[in-house]
């Protein structure tokens, strides 16, 4: 379901919010409306969850002169505001009221209430103009603006797995739609580096590390794809250190077509990855047989298989599959 704010619609909520502000007729209702406005500043350009803006002490959270926002608390961070929004903050933040404790004090439902007023005028529902909805499509928006998911994570202070889920499902998983544009286009540009290898978007699976192990040689990574297939994944410490591997990272990993094992029924192998799936597509020639597999998940699996093998498999489209990979056909990839 779509329930995140486009660009468009962050710009023009933003501009409604400035209006709204500037309607106030009164002094008490001028700086409730100030207030209210600055905590929509911090959701729109910082990102901060409703119980971080609340406990917020602007004055002191907010360097002025540089834009730069410290939020306290379990997800510690540093924000760096745009000036676009400084300008209006500055001036909030001029007001006496704003240096007394509690300035961004409200009660949460009473904050909900007058975000869902701001937004139906503008016809837009509540599910989209929320705290929540906003915080996330300010990660939305950064996202499309090709900032890497990282550096996303970070921003919006998502450390647990739990949080970074949440995010990737808002909006019935834009976040991985976006995700996945990004990989195709770097791949259809023609990029160096690992990402070339998948150059259709084939054999490509986007996903959040759920596990590390460490060898005397080789880290051993689980990956916990968006559709929930698990896939176990081999690297040197040199690249984990390039990747700075850690659990709750989002990460893409490609599986080398060549190194996969197709059966017909499923086997005990020492293989550790194994998929099921559908014959798609065949296309052979004297050496190599390129076989297409359509996963349930709707990933396309490629398999490179000696032609001389797959007579005995007696592939045809739309018969079912297993595909087994060992960890170390399956690659990891920097965003």
């Amino acid at each position: 379901m779509h329930s995140h704010l486009t660009r468009q619609q962050l710009e023009a909520l933003t501009l409604r919010w400035e209006q709204w502000e500037s309607e106030a007729a009164t002094r008490a209702q001028k700086i409730a409306r100030a207030r209210l406005h600055l905590l929509f500043l911090v959701f729109r350009y910082g990102g901060l969850r409703l119980g971080e803006a609340l406990s917020l002490e602007p004055c002191r959270a907010i360097d002025t002169v540089t834009g730069m926002m410290r939020v306290s608390g379990a997800n510690a961070r540093e924000i760096l505001l745009p000036l676009s929004a400084m300008r209006h903050i500055r001036r909030i933040l001029s007001l006496p009221q704003a240096a007394k404790p509690g300035f961004l004090r409200f009660d949460q439902g009473f904050v909900r209430k007058k975000f869902y007023a701001v937004g139906e005028t503008m016809d837009l529902p509540a599910a989209m103009v929320g705290p929540r909805a906003i915080r996330y499509s300010r990660g939305l928006e950064l996202l499309a603006l090709h900032v890497p998911m990282p550096l996303v994570q970070k921003f919006l202070g998502q450390q647990g797995a739990a949080q970074l889920r949440a995010f990737l499902k808002f909006s019935g998983g834009e976040a991985c739609r976006l995700l996945a544009g990004q990989k195709a286009g770097l791949e259809s540009a023609g990029h160096n580096g690992p990402a070339a290898a998948a150059d259709d978007g084939t054999n490509l699976f986007f996903g959040v590390v759920s596990g590390i192990s460490s060898g005397m040689r080789k880290i051993q990574v689980e990956l916990t794809t968006f559709s929930d297939v698990r896939l176990t994944a081999l690297c040197s410490p040199e690249e984990a250190g390039l990747l700075e591997l850690h659990e709750n990272q989002v990460l893409s990993a490609h599986v080398d077509p060549a190194r996969i094992v197709v059966c017909a029924e499923k086997m005990s192998a020492s293989l550790v990855n194994c998929l099921h799936g559908v014959v798609e597509s065949l296309h052979a020639d004297m050496v190599e047989t390129f076989v297409c597999l359509g996963l349930p998940d709707g990933t396309t699996l490629r398999a490179t298989l000696d032609t001389r093998a797959v007579g005995k498999l007696h592939l045809v489209e739309d018969k079912k599959v297993f595909a087994y990979f060992p960890a170390g056909a399956v690659r990891l990839l920097a965003d």
